[in-house]
């Protein structure tokens, strides 16, 4: 009842969280939050912050992310989580974890994580490099 009052305004977006919506809607993909917060709480947060999500499922955690994943058809879920990577993995989706959150990166690569970045500032050149990727191996 008083998260509302005292949770949303102090918050603070992650440094690269809107660039990395920006890449994803660059390369025409859709951008959608899958959370383990209750979801109309992440939607003020997302709206406080300006940003500007396609999509936000929440009350997921872990494994049960997949079925939101599924159901958006996500290729990539970006989380700070073994519960993430979980998640990713059980969903079929690549798995890009960083390490800002409670686990570290060995954690996160333990956990299965496809790939671990340090933050998610490197989110955007990461994507950039996987797209071209995928399109030179279709040719």
């Amino acid at each position: 009842e008083i998260y509302t009052t005292h949770a949303i305004e102090p918050t603070l977006a992650m440094p690269g969280a809107r660039e990395a919506i920006a890449a994803v809607h660059a390369h025409g993909g859709r951008a959608i939050v899958v959370t383990a917060k209750h979801e109309p709480n992440a939607k003020l947060h997302l709206s406080h912050l300006g940003i500007e999500a396609d999509a936000v499922i929440g009350w997921l955690w872990a494994e049960a992310k997949a079925e939101a994943l599924r159901e958006h058809d996500a290729a990539v879920y970006v989380g700070d989580h073994t519960g993430d990577v979980r998640g990713a993995r059980t969903a079929g989706a690549l798995s890009v974890a960083v390490a800002t959150g409670p686990c570290d990166a060995a954690e996160l690569r333990a956990a299965g994580a496809d790939v671990v970045l340090d933050g998610l500032a490197e989110f955007p050149a990461w994507l950039d490099a996987y797209a071209a990727r995928r399109t030179a191996q279709e040719r």
